[in-house]
């Protein structure tokens, strides 16, 4: 995925990643997380513009046994959709602090759906 220049505008930051992924990959289509625009793989989400669980922000299913420190975030969270359960740690949102590095989060998941070491 080719990176950008970046926007303040989170929402407008996730329109552009996710039209940058549609026109380049094939095998990759629009679907729904939590009623959100998301981006799927073999019909199973792997991005999506989160706005619900205390941060809004790409969130990506990156799985539990990745390091998280090889994207060198600052503005993340585990996914917690739900007050009264406890976090999704196979999923992050990286917030808008760390907006440069969306595109780089995106396509390590997307590169993990496709070779099964990220199957959900």
């Amino acid at each position: 995925m080719q990176e950008t220049n970046y926007v303040n505008d989170p929402r407008e930051s996730w329109c552009a990643l996710r039209d940058r992924v549609l026109a380049t990959h094939a095998d990759v289509a629009r679907g729904k997380m939590m009623a959100a625009d998301a981006l799927t793989y073999g019909g199973k989400v792997f991005a999506f513009y989160a706005t619900k669980g205390g941060r809004i922000g790409l969130g990506c299913r990156v799985g539990r046994a990745t390091d998280l420190s090889r994207f060198h975030l600052t503005d993340w969270q585990h996914l917690a959709p739900f007050k009264s359960k406890p976090p999704m740690k196979d999923w992050i949102v990286v917030g808008v602090g760390d907006l440069s590095r969306w595109d780089a989060v995106a396509a390590y998941c997307l590169n993990t759906f496709r070779t099964g070491e990220n199957t959900p």
